[in-house]
């Protein structure tokens, strides 16, 4: 009597639970789609700048690439990605470079001056209070990168460390 209870219950629980959890990967897939869609085009955005001015979506400059980096200056692969650009800078100088962290803004400070990037013209040096970019952006790890033509349209998206010259090869042979 009692194992015909269980598998009467259990006959109920299975299907329902199964039922739950396909349900809850279908609803995470379309999340993680509209975020995707979301990306397809440079989203709106404001951040503060390391020298408290404000960096928006007006500030981006039309006829360059675009390079978002979120990034965070304890992370190594951040390090070395950063002490990558300075070494081969003058490979991507007609790029525009938007390093983006949550991170209090002196160390943000810290960690450009440390790869002697903080006085290039074209690379930004970005604040996110409260992570609200890399939440809007539906980004999951740090480094991410995003890269965008001068159209503004999504080129590449890359999550977790890599190689510039790699990030870069399509954008490169685009302009050619």
């Amino acid at each position: 009597m009692k194992n015909r209870t269980i598998l009467k219950i259990a006959a109920v629980i299975i299907p329902v639970i199964s039922i739950s959890i396909i349900i809850g990967l279908l609803l995470n897939f379309r999340k993680k789609k509209e975020k995707t869609e979301a990306l397809k085009n440079i989203p709106t955005f404001s951040l503060t700048k390391i020298d408290n001015t404000l960096f928006n979506s007006q500030s981006l400059v039309n006829t360059q690439t675009k390079v978002f980096i979120y990034f965070s200056p304890s992370c190594h692969y951040c390090q070395a990605e950063a002490e990558d650009l300075s070494k081969t800078y003058h490979l991507y100088q007609n790029i525009q470079w938007i390093w983006v962290a949550s991170e209090p803004i002196r160390e943000i400070k810290e960690f450009a001056h440390q790869y002697n990037l903080d006085k290039r013209s074209n690379i930004h040096w970005c604040h996110d209070e409260r992570a609200a970019f890399y939440q809007k952006l539906g980004m999951s790890t740090i480094p991410y990168f995003l890269v965008y033509n001068q159209n503004n349209h999504l080129i590449k998206r890359n999550s977790g460390a890599i190689k510039l010259e790699k990030l870069l090869l399509d954008t490169l042979h685009e302009r050619k």
